[in-house]
């Protein structure tokens, strides 16, 4: 999760699945210092559309006046909710868990309300470990959907040996998932993150022109309409592959002398082996 200590108008606000947990719903908000926590209470037959969110009922200050029956929770249920009260601002919501696009929805409606991903707004957290699948489904994709933040908490210890005995038993029904396009790096970009793999496992630095001279050789496409100005391949370079790298974390910049070392970083280590594929046919 990321810790980093926001500005002073920059708020933490936590999405969070209030499901059969407590210590996972709790500790995570308490440790990484949450202002707010919407907590998603199951609603099968709740009232209005999907990703519909009546924000003045959620930030009702007497629990009876939000939509959420209390007496619908279970006692550690109410438990979590009375503990993340006495840290952070609760703000509950009835959700239909079960349905992927209620969870999509509501979430990507907080992440609007709080301006999540823009300058002057706050900081957005995802919880994907306190509800059912679905849920955890959901709200992950609309983290991604918006750029926030999502978080997998482990337990110390489960209620039972899973290796004597499996955690559910039957099956009531299968869900069809969303699928959505996700901003997956190109062939040339992934080809540039398995260059700086491969020198940094040989200890090697590796600057901008050792690149474009790499991928010349190669045939890459960002080159293939720079022409034979050494600027334009400079611009080139940056403009295809290492800026939105950069942008998206996988790599980093570092002035040495007069020339820039590019580096893999961890998270971009990770995107090349997922997207190797790409390269590998």
């Amino acid at each position: 999760m990321d810790t980093s200590v926001p500005s002073v108008a920059e708020r933490r606000v936590h999405v969070v699945p209030l499901g059969y947990e407590r210590d996972r719903i709790v500790e995570p908000l308490r440790r990484h210092g949450a202002d707010v926590a919407y907590l998603l209470v199951d609603a099968p037959d709740r009232d209005g559309d999907r990703g519909d969110v009546d924000f003045d009922a959620a930030g009702a200050a007497d629990p009876a006046d939000t939509r959420v029956d209390p007496d619908g929770l279970t006692d550690y249920q109410r438990d979590a909710w009375t503990a993340v009260a006495e840290f952070a601002e609760v703000r509950p919501i009835p959700v239909a868990l079960a349905d992927v696009y209620d969870v999509l929805g509501v979430t990507t409606t907080v992440a609007a309300r709080h301006r999540a991903g823009a300058e002057d707004g706050d900081r957005l957290f995802g919880n994907v470990s306190t509800g059912p699948r679905i849920a955890a489904v959901g709200v992950a994709l609309a983290c991604m959907i918006v750029g926030a933040r999502p978080y997998s908490v482990e337990p110390e210890r489960h209620r039972h040996d899973r290796r004597q005995e499996p955690l559910t038993e039957g099956v009531a029904r299968t869900v069809d998932l969303p699928i959505y396009p996700m901003d997956a790096p190109t062939t040339d970009q992934v080809a540039v993150l398995g260059r700086l793999h491969e020198r940094a496992e040989e200890s090697l630095t590796t600057d901008k022109w050792n690149l474009i001279e790499w991928a010349r050789e190669r045939g890459l496409t960002f080159l293939r309409e720079a022409g034979e100005s050494r600027t334009a391949k400079y611009r080139a370079l940056e403009t295809h592959v290492l800026s939105p790298l950069r942008e998206r974390g996988y790599v980093e910049l570092e002035d040495i002398g007069r020339s820039d070392t590019v580096r893999l970083t961890e998270v971009g280590r990770r995107v090349f082996f997922a997207f190797k594929h790409k390269i590998d046919g």
